[in-house]
C-alpha cells in the first residue's frame, strides 16, 4: 500500500470554532486577542474570507453544523433549530442531536471513498456514519452522559476507552473552557489512538472536532468580553496541537480547514411573540404558567422564531395568528424587521413547516416565555445569534491551508460552500450539496 505521502489526495482536518467571527482573526490587536497559531497557518499561511462566510438561515448552531457538513440548507436537511419543536414539553428539551435522514454528510461519503472518516464532539453527529464517531449528546451533566454517549458513539465503547486515559468526556452541557479542554484532548487521543493507525498504513483520514466556549463566553459576559478573548486564546492554543499532530500523523499531505457556523451581536432587549399568541387565544395555561394547549406556538432560534400551527387547516385561527403577524409587522417598538410567510422562509433555505417566521432587530433576542411582559430589558443572554443571516455580524470565519492551497483572498463563500469544497479536496461527490467548490474560483491576491 502506498504511504499517505505518495498519495495524491491529502488528509483533511476540519475544526468548527463556534461564533468565531472574522475580525477576530484579522483584527486581533484592535480587538485585544492573540491568536498565534490562527495566524501562522491561515492569516500569513492560508486562503482566507477576510470579509466573512455567509451563514444559512437560521443563523443557529445546529442548523449550522448539519449545513456545513451536508453542503444543504436547513430546508433540505430538515435539522432547522438547535432544539426539536415541542410546545408541551413531551420531548423533555431534546435537541436535534442527530445526523439528518435526508442528505448524504461528509463523513460517510469519506468512509466511502476509502478514507478513515473520524468526529469528535461535532453538533448534529448522533447517529453519523464513520469509522470513530464521538458524538455530541447529553443527559443531565453527569456521568450518565458518557454512558449514553458511548451507547451511541461509533464503534460502541469508543467514549469508555478514551476517558481511561483522558477522564471524562465533554458532554455537550458543559461549554465551559475546562469543556473545550477535554474536547481537545478527546480530538488528539482519537488522532493518535484511532486515526494514526490508518495513516500509517497509508488511508488517508477525514475528521472534524468542535470547539464551544468562545460562543458560551460571549453568551455570558458579551462579544468582545476579556472572558471570550480568553476562551478564544485558549481555543488557538489547543488548534495548534491538533494541526501539529495531525500534519504528524499525516506525513504533511494534510488540509486544514476552520470555520464557525455564524457571528454574532450583544443583545439590547428580550422579547416573548408567545405572550401575544397566549393573549390572543391562541395559547393556554394553567395556574403555574405550563401549557396546557396551543393552536399556534413561536420557537425561538436566537434572533429569529418559527410560529406554526397546530393544525394547519384551522382557517379561523389561522386568521388570529395572521392578525397578531400584522400587529408585529406594523409596530415599530415590537423589535421585529421582518414576518416572513413560510413560503418566503423556505425560499431563505430554512423553516419549511412554518406558518411564518420572524426576523428580529440586531439586539432583539427571541424567547419562548408565555406570559410576563412581551418586551424586556432584563436579557437572558448578553450575547445572541440567530439573526439574519444577511446582517454582517452574522458573518462566519473560512480559513483552509495545506496541500495545493494557494494563500490569499477569497471572497463569496458561503456556509454550504464548505462539504463540496472539502469533498472535491478528497475526490469525493456529494450528490446532494448545494453550494459550490470555492477554490475553483482561485485566490485573490
Amino acid at each position: 500500500m502506498k504511504s499517505q505521502t505518495e498519495k495524491t489526495t491529502p488528509s483533511v482536518l476540519l475544526v468548527s470554532v463556534d461564533a468565531l467571527k472574522p475580525e477576530f482573526v484579522f483584527e486581533q490587536e484592535r480587538l485585544g486577542v492573540s491568536l498565534p497559531n490562527i495566524t501562522h497557518y491561515f492569516v500569513n499561511g492560508g486562503l482566507t474570507a477576510r470579509n466573512g462566510m455567509k451563514s444559512v438561515f437560521p443563523t443557529f448552531t445546529y442548523p449550522c453544523h448539519q449545513s456545513m457538513i451536508t453542503g444543504t440548507n436547513p430546508a433540505v436537511h430538515g435539522t432547522v433549530n438547535n432544539g426539536i419543536f415541542d410546545p408541551m414539553g413531551k420531548h423533555l428539551g431534546a435537541w436535534h442531536w442527530f445526523v439528518n435522514s435526508k442528505v448524504k454528510t461528509l463523513w460517510e461519503a469519506a468512509k466511502e471513498a476509502g478514507y478513515c472518516s473520524a468526529s469528535v464532539a461535532f453538533p448534529t453527529s448522533v447517529g453519523a456514519k464513520g469509522d470513530y464517531i464521538a458524538p455530541e449528546y447529553w443527559w443531565d451533566g453527569s456521568s450518565l452522559d458518557s454512558r449514553f454517549i458511548d451507547a451511541v458513539a461509533v464503534p460502541q465503547g469508543l467514549i469508555a476507552e478514551m476517558e481511561q486515559t483522558i477522564g471524562q468526556y465533554a458532554g455537550g452541557l458543559d461549554l465551559s473552557d475546562d469543556g473545550d479542554a477535554q474536547r481537545g484532548k478527546a480530538a488528539l487521543w482519537v488522532l493518535q489512538h484511532k486515526v494514526a493507525p490508518h495513516a500509517e498504513a497509508g488511508q488517508p483520514f477525514f475528521m472534524s472536532a468542535y470547539f464551544a466556549s468562545f460562543d458560551e463566553s460571549a453568551h455570558q459576559h458579551g462579544v468582545y468580553s476579556r472572558e471570550a478573548a480568553e476562551s478564544l486564546q485558549k481555543i488557538d492554543l489547543m488548534l495548534g496541537e491538533l494541526i501539529e499532530e495531525a500534519q504528524r500523523i499525516s506525513g504533511g499531505n494534510l488540509v486544514v480547514c476552520v470555520v464557525s457556523d455564524h457571528g454574532s451581536l450583544d443583545n439590547t432587549h428580550n422579547i416573548c411573540p408567545n405572550v401575544l399568541l397566549r393573549e390572543a387565544g391562541l395559547i393556554e395555561t394553567d395556574e403555574a404558567g405550563k401549557i396546557t394547549c396551543w393552536k399556534a406556538f413561536s420557537q425561538r432560534a436566537g434572533g429569529t422564531a418559527e410560529i406554526r400551527l397546530a393544525n394547519p387547516e384551522d382557517t379561523e385561527t389561522a386568521k388570529v395568528l395572521a392578525q397578531v403577524m400584522h400587529q408585529l409587522a406594523e409596530d415599530p417598538q415590537s423589535g421585529i424587521l421582518q414576518v416572513l410567510t413560510g413560503e418566503e422562509a423556505r425560499k431563505r433555505g430554512g423553516f419549511p413547516e412554518a406558518a411564518y417566521v420572524l426576523v428580529s432587530k440586531k439586539g432583539y433576542e427571541i424567547r419562548d416565555d408565555v406570559s410576563g411582559a412581551y418586551c424586556r430589558t432584563t436579557l437572558t443572554q448578553k450575547a445572541q445569534h440567530g439573526y439574519s443571516e444577511e446582517f454582517p455580524e452574522m458573518r462566519a470565519s473560512f480559513m483552509i491551508t495545506g496541500t495545493d492551497i494557494k494563500p490569499g483572498h477569497i471572497e463569496g463563500v458561503r456556509l454550504i460552500d464548505v462539504a463540496p469544497t472539502l469533498a472535491a479536496i478528497m475526490g469525493i461527490s456529494l450528490p446532494d450539496a448545494e453550494g459550490k467548490n470555492v477554490l475553483e474560483q482561485g485566490a485573490e491576491a
